[in-house]
């Protein structure tokens, strides 16, 4: 019980419990064993249960006007993946609903699928008239929105990359454009002093 959390986390990689890449959290009850502290500390006695709890990594991405997004570990503040492939700048940068993709957006005119593994573009969406000011996934991942400059919103198959339907309607650039929360409308602001919300 006087072990610290340093010794379990060694002691749980030797009997291959824990998880390569993945931090792990240890609790009695409400208490949490932390750097400082033992098992004792937090009211550990013989007989006591544990509760262990793996955390996968997390990550940021940001997107830049060099024309690449970055992939970074937030716990050691590494640069994992640069993303390049787009020939203008970057507007924005989203991970899908499961964090195994990156979607972004570019003054290129299109928006890029990306692998948060390995960083390799897994597919392009192109059909935009200028540049793409924003693409978001779908609740559910399967869909994919762009906003664009040149006044359209398109919704693809985020599987195939295949141009789902245009939606049509604003006079200016359009700014931004979301999906509700169950994924049945998007919502989309322009510069034409509108905001329009479409059936999905």
């Amino acid at each position: 019980p006087y072990w610290s959390l340093r010794e379990v986390l060694v002691a749980l990689r030797e009997q291959r419990v824990e998880k390569q890449n993945v931090s792990a959290r240890i609790l009695h009850g409400m208490a949490e064993l932390s750097a400082g502290t033992s098992l004792a500390d937090i009211g550990v006695a013989e007989g006591s249960q544990l509760t262990l709890i793996f955390l996968p990594p997390l990550f940021i991405v940001t997107a830049c006007e060099d024309g690449t997004a970055k992939l970074w570990s937030t716990a050691t503040g590494e640069c994992l993946h640069t993303l390049e492939g787009h020939k203008g700048g970057v507007n924005s940068a989203v991970f899908s609903p499961d964090g195994h993709e990156v979607l972004t957006a570019s003054d290129d005119w299109t928006a890029k699928l990306w692998s948060t593994a390995s960083g390799e573009c897994l597919r392009t969406f192109a059909g935009h008239a200028r540049a793409v000011r924003s693409a978001v996934f779908s609740p559910d991942g399967q869909e994919v929105l762009t906003a664009s400059y040149d006044g359209a919103k398109k919704l693809w198959s985020a599987a195939s990359g295949a141009c789902l339907r245009t939606l049509e309607g604003h006079r200016q650039c359009v700014r931004s454009a979301v999906f509700s929360p169950d994924g049945q409308e998007v919502l989309a602001a322009s510069d034409d002093y509108s905001a329009k919300l479409w059936s999905a």
